[in-house]
């Protein structure tokens, strides 16, 4: 069975430093440590990691970057955030 996974559209650098922000000044307005978001940006670096991010840090994002940009919320998940479809790995229950 087919399930999805949220992750930071590649984007996502460079709308942040758009709105004048750093990654890390970033990671405070939104609550989201600066870890989990170098791990989103970065699934490579972080084998043990099943990789995406829950639904909440997701809109935590948006929400963050609504603000600063002075837009709204849903538009700013559209921005940032990318659902992909992935297969569970055989054996695996979802």
């Amino acid at each position: 069975m087919k399930h999805t996974r949220l992750h930071l559209s590649e984007r996502f650098p460079d709308l942040v430093a758009r709105a004048g922000l750093s990654q890390r000044a970033f990671a405070r307005e939104s609550g989201v440590s600066f870890s989990t978001i170098m791990g989103l940006l970065h699934p490579e670096l972080h084998p043990g990691r099943r990789g995406g991010m829950q639904r909440r840090t997701a809109w935590r994002l948006a929400q963050a970057y609504a603000t600063i940009a002075r837009i709204e919320p849903e538009a700013a998940f559209q921005l940032l955030i990318v659902e992909r479809t992935v297969e569970p790995s055989p054996g695996l229950s979802p």
